[in-house]
């Protein structure tokens, strides 16, 4: 028995979707240099433009461009801010030229290469149980680094480095290989093992698998101290927009590490994937939708926005014939969560409980500033919460939550999946308040972590 790659697919659901054109009224089109005019500048349109740029061919002083094409627009100018760099300030600009962020992204990715071994039963009396190597590839994202001391630690998908018919006590591979970008790929499916490489073996700190995420770590890596390898910046997953431009770098199909880009096609939503654990069951997942892409072995590599910001880990596609474009990523702000979560106990996920069930009961748009998203309103629905929950004497059914403060940082609950990740902040004899509306009138709750019995643990 010999396995080449590991996939994760999600369930696809047909939809028809209907599109309508608008008309657009048409403005009177003034220009920068008209509004400049109207301001008081006095001198003619070359005056004006060597003003912007500064007279020896620097740029103006106390001068903000952006300001400028902002009061352009307000006074009609139709073009994008593009548009009125080149037609003003003439300069060279390429509007697809992200190559500088992208090489930047690049070197905090890593491919990754996990050899399992898997002991296959005897088929007969007369046989022999054999052994046999495979090998899962994926992918990974520094995202915190010590190029003195050659030390990196690395965000992945449990799935990558975990399959459930290894040999391993706790079927995670032994033999897990990462290859920076530009490395030499000398990873041997036959012995599990870099031949002649560069690879750098990494071990496994802790993840969980509920959650699919595994933190791995590298010490004492020649390769690190003498390559410009650099972490992901963690970016905020929870101000993602419909229609933002993305980069999705990873180990594609386990042939390098390559770039994908896309753009949002939903900032949240809750996908089903089968459990990788070889049951018959299933996990539910949070995840960004983009059109980014992706393929086996993109797995635990990096969602970057055009800033350069991490904002998700690639974590599934949909693979049905009839479905295109469909691919996920845990969002970034959750992530974290569990990665500081894991490193902070001993490699377990602990997360904190409070005992009671809360229910999204209303929702709606919020269109500001340009920015269209959703807000909830989330209660508690327990009509009877157990002696032994956190919460117990401290919330009540109904009980509408506006915000949780941890450790002196105050996040307001707009959205269902607010409450639990702040959960994930959570250590052992912290306490946290909670703000509730509750008959009307906002009420602080108080709840204590002292007890073992209020953290369950996922590995």
């Amino acid at each position: 028995m010999k396995k080449n790659w590991k996939s994760v697919a999600t369930i696809a659901c047909t939809a028809i979707m209907f599109f309508n054109l608008a008309g657009c009224a048409q403005k009177e089109i003034i220009s920068a240099y008209d509004i400049a005019v109207k301001n008081g500048f006095q001198g003619t349109e070359q005056e004006w433009l060597s003003s912007l740029k500064g007279g020896n061919g620097t740029d103006g002083s106390d001068l903000n461009i952006q300001d400028v094409y902002e009061a352009a627009k307000a006074n009609g100018y139709q073009g994008s801010f593009l548009d009125f760099i080149k037609e003003y300030l003439d300069a060279d600009v390429q509007e697809d030229n992200d190559t500088k962020t992208i090489a930047e992204n690049m070197l905090s990715i890593v491919s990754i290469y996990s050899g399992f071994t898997v002991t296959e039963e005897a088929e007969n009396i007369w046989s022999q149980p054999e052994e046999s190597n495979y090998t899962a590839a994926g992918s990974g994202v520094i995202v915190d680094l010590n190029k003195e001391a050659g030390n990196a630690l690395i965000i992945t998908n449990y799935h990558v480095v975990y399959d459930f018919e290894c040999n391993t006590s706790n079927h995670i591979s032994d033999a897990i290989y990462v290859y920076p970008y530009g490395a030499l790929n000398g990873y041997s499916t036959e012995t599990n093992s870099d031949e002649g490489g560069d690879g750098i073996k990494a071990t496994y700190v802790g993840g969980a698998m509920k959650y699919d995420v595994a933190v791995l770590k590298i010490e004492g890596s020649d390769f690190i101290k003498n390559n410009p390898l650099t972490e992901a910046k963690f970016g905020n997953s929870e101000t993602l927009q419909v229609g933002e431009k993305v980069f999705a770098i990873g180990n594609s199909l386990g042939r390098g590490i390559s770039v994908v880009s896309g753009i949002v096609s939903m900032e949240s939503e809750y996908i089903t994937v089968g459990a990788f654990d070889g049951t018959d069951g299933a996990f539910e997942f949070r995840e960004i939708r983009m059109d980014s892409p992706t393929n086996r072995g993109n797995s635990g590599g990096g969602l970057f926005n055009a800033k350069g910001e991490l904002i998700g880990i690639v974590h599934a596609k949909t693979v049905v014939n009839d479905a295109e474009g469909v691919c996920n990523a845990l969002p970034i702000s959750h992530v974290e969560n569990v990665y500081h979560n894991i490193l902070d106990n001993n490699g377990v996920l602990q997360r904190a409980m409070l005992g009671v069930t809360a229910q999204k009961v209303a929702s709606k748009p919020v269109l500001q500033e340009g920015r269209l998203t959703t807000v909830e309103e989330i209660v508690v629905s327990s009509t009877e919460i157990a002696k032994q929950a956190a919460a117990y004497n401290k919330l009540r059914y109904g009980d509408k939550f506006i915000s949780i403060t941890i450790q002196g940082e105050t996040f307001e609950i707009t959205k269902l999946h607010h409450v639990n990740d702040q959960l994930l902040k959570v250590r052992k004899g912290d306490t946290i308040t909670i703000r509730v509306l509750r008959d009307n009138q906002e009420v602080d709750v108080q709840i204590t972590y002292d007890n073992d019995l209020y953290f369950t643990p996922y590995y």
